[in-house]
């Protein structure tokens, strides 16, 4: 009973952060600036899709309790954002190197 509550936050969480990257493509955040990175807008747009698609699998596979479904689903959340969050700081950490 546990285990669909906690997916279903899990995939809320990554809902938002999706939704949170595609609506500041065009406008600093953060350490971030994508209107000055030619580089970040795209990296916004593209891992706001991903995260959104894997926000909503997320949710449903709380929903189906199918354990398999709910495995494959951790296991690409925890893929993808820790694969966001490397690709998104790559631009910052190339222009303030010292």
């Amino acid at each position: 009973m546990l285990l669909p509550l906690l997916m279903t936050l899990f995939g809320l969480i990554a809902l938002f952060e999706g939704v949170f990257l595609l609506t500041h493509i065009h406008k600093p955040f953060l350490i971030f600036d994508p209107t000055k990175s030619k580089y970040l807008a795209p990296q916004l747009k593209n891992w706001g899709i991903v995260m959104t698609v894997v926000g909503i699998l997320s949710i449903i596979s709380g929903w189906t309790n199918n354990t398999g479904f709910l495995v494959i689903m951790v296991i690409i959340g925890c893929v993808s954002e820790t694969l966001m969050s490397f690709a998104i700081t790559a631009d910052f950490r190339i222009n303030h190197r010292k």
